[in-house]
């Protein structure tokens, strides 16, 4: 009997010995983990909407690139271009990923930004016409941009609204067509996708100028059609162009080298991810932050954006010339094209 006991108690003795091992050996797998999360350090980035090209941004969150590279970013939208910049100029955020207007007019201005990468290097912004009224004048959606661009005169055209880069992109447009804005033919703003759709079926505008998913939205309705075939490549003009770059303040970036090497890092890890990655595979997180855009047309979307998402993130020289032509053009720069060196960098990227 006692002999039963000692063997009850050695027993009970190595299997409360085994527990404690296989406590200990589940906190050394545990453990490091949620020290990880709780040492993530918090980054804020903003974005102006939450338009289909910041795509890379939400795919670096949901994919974990961030957070293996040890920070936790929350991505902020700010209803529009302009609050997004003054926000990183105020300093209350660490990084804005936005179009490049602010990044010359802030150097006119004196207050230079600096970008760190190119997300996108060709215009991300599309333009669509109303099919009845593209019939009514003979045209059709292989006709010469030119022809569909001339159709224009003594209509109304539109962006999003007044000085956002889509109401730019309908001036710019125009202009080229040799039609003089709000004399030959009006520009207004209708705000975003529904709005705009709805403005664009009813003949509130003919032709309107905007980001993904709104192209391929109204395109699927089958009452409007894609003019611009930006994001291919279609229109040299704006091809390897300096569209949606990675701002930092040049202060923040000098202080703090290893952080913008690492916000960099993980938005080309996110590229790459999203030009290998099936489109199927990526349905939930488009679903997630695109909600309201039908499966077939999300396909189409993401395959549209894939070509304009810059694999190496380098800026180029010409693609800041082009840049600054497109808005100097739209009448939003007055000072020459500024040293692009002074407003870029491309020594965040990895190097090779």
């Amino acid at each position: 009997m006692l002999l039963r006991t000692a063997d009850a108690s050695r027993k009970s003795g190595w299997m409360a010995c085994a527990a404690a091992v296989a406590l200990a050996a589940a906190a050394m797998f545990t453990a490091p983990g949620a020290a990880d999360a709780q040492s993530l350090k918090k980054i804020k980035i903003t974005i102006p909407v939450p338009a289909f090209g910041f795509y890379p941004l939400y795919a670096g969150v949901d994919q974990g690139f961030f957070a293996k590279e040890g920070y936790d970013v929350e991505i902020i939208s700010t209803a529009g271009d302009g609050p997004d910049v003054d926000a990183l100029i105020a300093g209350s955020v660490d990084f804005s990923l936005s179009t490049p207007n602010r990044l010359f007019t802030a150097h006119e201005q004196g207050r230079t930004l600096l970008a760190v990468m190119t997300t996108t290097n060709r215009l991300g912004i599309e333009c669509i016409m109303n099919k009845e009224f593209a019939e009514s004048k003979g045209l059709k959606p292989d006709s010469p941009l030119m022809d569909q661009l001339k159709a224009l005169k003594g209509e109304t055209i539109s962006g999003t609204r007044p000085g956002a880069f889509t109401y730019l992109t309908a001036i710019l447009y125009a202009k080229r067509a040799g039609l003089e804005p709000q004399k030959d033919v009006k520009v207004i703003g209708v705000g975003g996708p529904g709005s705009m759709i709805a403005a664009l079926e009813n003949k509130q505008t003919v032709f309107a100028c905007t980001a993904s998913p709104t192209p391929e939205m109204a395109e699927a309705r089958k009452k409007s059609y894609q003019v611009t075939k930006n994001l291919a490549g279609g229109d040299p003009e704006t091809d390897d162009f300096m569209y949606q770059i990675l701002y930092v303040r040049p202060d923040y970036a000098q202080k703090n080298p290893e952080v913008v090497r690492s916000i960099v890092g993980g938005l080309l890890k996110a590229i790459a991810y999203i030009k290998d990655t099936p489109g199927q595979a990526q349905l939930p997180a488009i679903r997630k932050h695109f909600p309201g855009v039908p499966d077939d047309v999300a396909l189409i979307m993401l395959e549209n954006n894939k070509p304009a998402y810059k694999g190496d993130g380098v800026t180029t020289e010409r693609s800041v010339e082009r840049a600054y032509n497109f808005l100097k053009g739209a009448g939003i720069l007055k000072a020459g094209v500024p040293d692009w060196k002074a407003i870029v960098s491309n020594d965040y990227l990895p190097k090779k």
